[in-house]
């Protein structure tokens, strides 16, 4: 072989080489590549159970916190993360709650769910009213209390919270406020809402309130203010808000529709922001 030849040959043999250690080195880049991204997944989804386990018991301690509503009643009913009662003793206890229930609003009930929110609802108003001095209980249609998880909406009529004419919170509806504000103040991932709301009668020319929105915001604001001042409640999960006339939930040609479209409104709303966050972490 010429010394040409032989050059030739160790050439192409180191040209080979190169490109094998080219390869070997894609393929291991690629490999770490590989191994890094699989390492980041299993980081993300650690992250992703732990924010789930963290979301869980924020919604486990906001129910038990509502469930407090109820009081210490013998047919208290306990909810469990996804919804569902707890116990065989506790559906017994739905059924005799929901026993108690007028038949017309039974018949709303489609679902498990929506029997135990009754259930739950009418626990909470039957332990709002044993808040009030019997002297200054008023009738059950004053007080209304509806759950539709997660949400709870408290409705009380003018005849509980303010005296004729007056958008001053009366004091016999404190022992009632104080019971709510125990609970959110138990409970920081609770808002609440605060709506008045009023029937269509224009006002007096000579009142000192504008018109009906001026009333359903001062009433709104004045339960806000007593929340906060006299029972601690943090005003900066208070929401103040005035509907006027225009929610009605009875007929306002009737002096007894319009008593019921006089009401104040309190819903207590998971707080949202909190929860977001956990979900964005």
């Amino acid at each position: 072989m010429t010394k040409i030849a032989t050059i030739s040959v160790l050439f192409a043999i180191l040209m080979t080489a190169c490109v094998s250690k080219k390869k070997y080195n894609q393929v291991e880049n690629q490999k770490t590549a590989l191994q890094k991204e699989i390492s980041n997944l299993k980081s993300d989804r650690e992250e992703c159970n732990e924010n789930y386990t963290e979301l869980e018991d924020e919604v486990m301690s906001y129910k038990q916190k509502i469930a407090q509503l109820q009081g210490n009643s013998e047919n208290k009913i306990e909810l469990t993360q996804n919804g569902q009662v707890v116990s065989e003793n506790t559906k017994a206890n739905v059924r005799k709650v929901f026993a108690k229930i007028p038949a017309d609003q039974r018949s709303k009930a489609k679902t498990l769910e929506d029997s135990i929110n009754l259930a739950v609802g009418y626990n909470i108003k039957s332990n709002l009213l044993t808040q009030m001095k019997d002297e200054d209980r008023v009738a059950d249609e004053a007080i209304e209390v509806s759950v539709a998880e997660p949400v709870v909406r408290i409705t009380l009529t003018d005849k509980v919270l303010f005296k004729s004419g007056s958008y001053w919170v009366d004091k016999k509806a404190y022992n009632l406020l104080a019971r709510i504000a125990e609970v959110i103040n138990s409970e920081p991932n609770i808002d609440i809402r605060v709506e008045g709301h009023s029937d269509n009668i224009k006002l007096s020319e000579k009142s000192y309130i504008v018109d009906n929105w001026d009333l359903s915001i001062r009433r709104a604001a004045s339960v806000v203010r007593t929340l906060e001042n006299k029972f601690e409640v943090s005003g900066d999960r208070l929401i103040a808000s005035g509907r006027s006339h225009y929610m009605p939930v009875a007929d306002n040609s009737t002096s007894e529709g319009r008593a019921k479209n006089r009401r104040t409104t309190i819903l207590l709303l998971p707080k949202i922001d909190r929860y977001m966050e956990i979900i964005n972490k």
